[in-house]
């Protein structure tokens, strides 16, 4: 426990009066001889009978109160005196060479006055102990405890005694949620409850002993409540288990306990506090109050001790008895603290997280770190598809629809060319496999100018087809009008053996006036038969997109690691047309596309997730007329139109700080609560209110907030601790 004096007096082996003494330091031994203090255990002897006679009532001739303070202050000038005299040099050296270093006594097989004397009461400004035993087994050391106080509460013999104050003070440490209490006392504390209460295998922090005590040949008596005695020899085993489940203080708050101190010390409980002669009552119940006092502010044993000398010192009715108070320790003993404060007991338990939360944080932030620089994978898109069919059925029941169309931010027109239906109304020839070029300029003709000013082709323009000339044709007839076409990227679609805008930028639409913009929707390419919608951008929506070049926006950025907020209904945000209604549309932006399929062959189709299904619903239909799990490519570019239009997307936020953040909270809650009954009502509760909250913050600030894998890193870690 750091440097410290250590002082051993032992009664010389001659058999004279001499006393050996044995001085050991960091890097320093020593060893004297002393003579035994004769006038000085006499005057220890005579202020003995002037203390009894002024506390015990049964004498008839009371000592007044200055006169035991006169003999308490003789006694104890008389033992600074001996420490000071010449024969103690070796001892005054070593205490100048290393002030306020801590000095231990031990006395060995030396006479009961001169245990008794008041060795703790020498002014040498340092801390000051007894040392007995040898301290812990080999092998055997006590827990590190970072729980709620465990007290065990030893309510002995009371006659003449009032022990309900004391009793009340620590019961009221339980009602506070402050330390676990278990109290024996009346006919409830018989040997055998005793022992039974000791062995537990859960272990005591501390057990405080209130009542009657005297001294004995076997190490004492403890006087039970039920009536019986027991002596420190009968009680060894049962201190010794004790020890070894983490039993660090035994208080003996009664008379004459250095005996059964010293027998607790030798079990190897590592501290013992007790009084050396009998003390009144109202003495000893101001010395539990005091040490517990000072416990309660945080103060390590040796400071409680001292401070309540002091208070004993200063109060009428205790003369002398600040004389009388003293701890004995194992020579392994660490400085002790009984964290009876709710914020030390947090720290302590903070301090000393368990290797399972530790395990169980790990896991979920690397999970979560993976989802975030991954959050195209299965996984991930799955969770976010069932998260926003949840933020969907949020909007319901808050009654939340979100953004409707109108004023500034109308619904999208959207005319969709289906092989069986719009292209032959058109005057689109066979079914093929690729737009008809034709079938465009027909509805650029019939679509006035003047009332649809900006007209975006979902179409891939990549190579020469009939009808291009055409197409072009129309294109320089209407120089007013801004004409959007498409081109796939060159790393849009891995698959795809030509790609980009080589083709589009030297050919007659160019020339006429057709803008070519990247058809990117912002996610990965795909191969297969349908590309994933997109959820999660990968990359940003811009000008150099279709969507962005058609937005209202003046300079549209729909950003990466942005997500689609496809809770809402943007059924609402498109109006589909019949070929019919284009010589008397009137809107902003045309938007004309496939139906996903030319020829029975997928064209431009996406694979719609279930809240994707539910968005582009109207009614119990699908918005179109295909699979209701699929969607044309065409509409999900009018979605992402509409996005730029409103600024409305999600923002997700750090999955993997989130997850931390929630694990760190388990970790907290677990040190907070100790009970997992307890622990598991607040993660409850958490996620009662963190689930709506999530969600409202979706639909308010449009931030999309974790929720799975930050409540499983919380539930984690707060349960699996397990002290």
């Amino acid at each position: 426990m750091g440097a410290r004096i250590d002082l051993l007096i032992r009664q010389a082996a001659d058999g004279s009066d001499n006393l050996q003494v044995f001085l050991a330091a960091p890097g320093r031994q020593d060893a004297f001889v002393v003579p035994t203090p004769g006038q000085l255990l006499t005057l220890q002897q005579v202020w003995r009978q002037r203390f009894l006679k002024h506390h015990d009532p049964a004498f008839a001739w009371a000592e007044g109160a200055a006169v035991v303070r006169s003999y308490s202050e003789q006694l104890r000038q008389g033992l600074q005196q001996w420490i000071e005299s010449p024969v103690w040099q070796p001892l005054r050296g070593l205490l100048a060479d290393l002030p306020a270093v801590p000095l231990t006594v031990r006395l060995d097989r030396v006479d009961a006055p001169l245990s008794s004397l008041p060795w703790e009461g020498l002014a040498l400004q340092r801390p000051i102990w007894r040392l007995d035993g040898a301290g812990p087994a080999a092998g055997v050391s006590a827990p590190v405890r970072t729980r709620k106080p465990r007290i065990l509460l030893l309510v002995g013999s009371e006659a003449g005694l009032s022990l309900d104050g004391e009793v009340e003070r620590l019961q009221v440490q339980q009602r506070n949620g402050r330390i676990h209490l278990t109290v024996l006392r009346g006919q409830g504390f018989t040997p055998a409850a005793l022992r039974t209460a000791l062995t537990q295998s859960a272990g005591w922090d501390a057990v405080l002993y209130l009542g009657h005590t005297s001294t004995g040949s076997n190490g004492g008596l403890l006087h039970l409540g039920d009536g019986s005695q027991l002596d420190g020899q009968a009680l060894e085993s049962d201190l010794i288990t004790a020890a070894s489940h983490g039993l660090r203080l035994l208080l003996f708050n009664s008379c004459s306990g250095l005996q059964l101190a010293e027998r607790a010390v030798r079990a190897g409980i590592d501290w013992s506090v007790c009084f050396l002669e009998p003390v009144p009552s109202a003495a000893a119940a101001l010395t539990f109050a005091q040490l517990l006092e000072a416990l309660e502010t945080g103060s390590d044993l040796q400071g409680a001790i001292l401070q309540t000398r002091q208070v004993l010192a200063e109060r009428n009715g205790s003369e002398g008895c600040e004389l009388l108070l003293a701890s004995v320790a194992t020579p392994t003993a660490q400085p002790y603290r009984l964290p009876l404060r709710r914020r030390r007991q947090l720290v302590l338990r903070l301090a000393s997280p368990k290797q399972k939360q530790a395990l169980a944080a790990a896991v979920f932030v690397a999970a979560a770190l993976v989802m975030e620089l991954t959050p195209a994978n299965p996984i991930n898109s799955y969770l976010l598809d069932r998260r926003l069919e949840v933020q969907r059925q949020w909007r319901q029941f808050t009654r939340q629809p979100g953004p409707r169309p109108g004023g500034s931010n109308p619904a999208i027109q959207v005319l969709l060319l289906e092989p069986a239906t719009t292209i032959p109304e058109l005057g689109g020839g066979q079914a093929s496999d690729h737009t008809s070029r034709l079938v465009l300029a027909e509805v650029l003709q019939k679509t006035p100018p003047a009332h649809v000013p900006v007209v975006g082709l979902d179409v891939v323009f990549d190579r020469p087809r009939p009808g291009t000339d055409a197409l072009a044709a129309v294109l320089r007839s209407q120089p007013g009008r801004k004409v959007v076409g498409g081109y796939v990227p060159p790393l849009g679609t891995p698959c795809q053996g030509q790609s980009g805008s080589d083709w589009l930028q030297t050919s007659p639409l160019a020339a006429a006036g057709l803008i070519g913009k990247s058809l990117a929707v912002g996610t990965a390419g795909s191969c297969g038969t349908l590309k994933p919608v997109p959820l999660h951008l990968l990359y940003a929506i811009t000008t150099e997109n279709f969507a962005g070049a058609l937005s209202s926006q003046n300079n549209p950025v729909l950003p990466a690691d942005r997500l689609i907020d496809w809770s809402l209904n943007w059924a609402k945000q498109i109006h589909l047309l019949h070929p019919a209604e284009l010589p008397t549309l009137k809107a902003p932006v045309l938007l004309v596309g496939t139906s996903g399929r030319l020829s029975n062959q997928s064209e431009d189709l996406f694979e719609a997730p279930a809240t994707v299904q539910d968005a582009l619903l109207r009614g119990d239909q699908p918005l179109w007329s295909g699979n209701a799990r699929e969607v044309p490519g065409v509409l999900v570019q009018a979605v992402l139109i509409q996005s730029l239009n409103l600024r409305h997307w999600l923002t997700p936020l750090s999955q993997t700080l989130c997850t931390a953040a929630a694990a760190a909270l388990g970790v907290v809650l677990a040190a907070l609560l100790e009970k997992r009954q307890h622990r598991l009502i607040a993660v409850g509760l958490i996620a009662v209110v963190a689930c709506p909250l999530a969600w409202s913050l979706a639909i308010w600030p449009l931030w999309l907030v974790p929720l799975l894998l930050p409540l499983l890193a919380l539930s984690a870690t707060t349960v699996c601790r397990d002290d």
